[in-house]
């Protein structure tokens, strides 16, 4: 066998075990347990997810290797991020059965809960997912993806928005105060001019 063939066996070798790393890092990324004897798997649509992105809810249902279709109209899904929360709509990927999305865009980093409700075939299920080093990734601040200059989150930008909105209505109130006290002075200043006008 020549050196040549050897060279492209090895790199074909290579990249199929990259390819199934890199998708056993893809599964782990979600949080898969039994459900009433199905194989329930939630997560993020893409992960890393970071502020700002289009994304969203990803439910993948078997039931041993045949995926459970149809649960579109039977499960219920919540997103919840500290005392926000909103409903989901689940919708089928076409021409992957199993796998259901629902998109939405985080607009805050950290820990997000999907809660889940409602009946898998006909049975009754209502569970909770947590984001979790343990579970599926949290969202990340967008300056955590890039690269080369770090723009401010959006959080740092909402603060600094608020702040010069602070610091403008305190320069109005400081300019009317001061133009009041203008005026109060002007009007002290004629009323002081016209008594010395007054005869002896």
């Amino acid at each position: 066998m020549s050196l040549s063939i050897r060279t492209r066996r090895l790199a074909a070798l290579f990249t199929a075990l990259a390819l199934v790393a890199l998708s056993a890092g893809i599964a782990s990324a979600h949080e898969e347990r039994d459900v009433a004897g199905y194989s329930v798997e939630v997560g993020f649509m893409d992960e890393p997810v970071y502020v700002g992105d289009r994304t969203g809810l990803e439910l993948i249902v078997h039931k041993g290797d045949a995926p459970v279709e149809g649960l579109e109209s039977t499960v219920k899904a919540v997103v919840t991020k500290d005392a926000a929360s909103r409903d989901l709509v689940l919708a089928p990927i076409e021409d992957t059965p199993g796998i259901y999305h629902a998109v939405f865009i985080p607009t805050v980093a950290g820990p997000y809960t999907f809660h889940l409700t409602g009946t898998i075939e006909g049975n009754a299920i209502d569970e909770t997912f947590t984001s979790s080093p343990q579970g599926f990734d949290e969202v990340q601040e967008s300056s955590a993806g890039q690269f080369p200059v770090q723009f401010p989150s959006q959080a740092e930008l909402v603060a600094d928005t608020q702040a010069a909105k602070d610091a403008s209505s305190q320069m109005t109130l400081a300019l009317a105060l001061g133009g009041a006290g203008l005026l109060v002075g002007i009007v002290a200043l004629g009323l002081a001019v016209a008594g010395r006008r007054k005869p002896a």
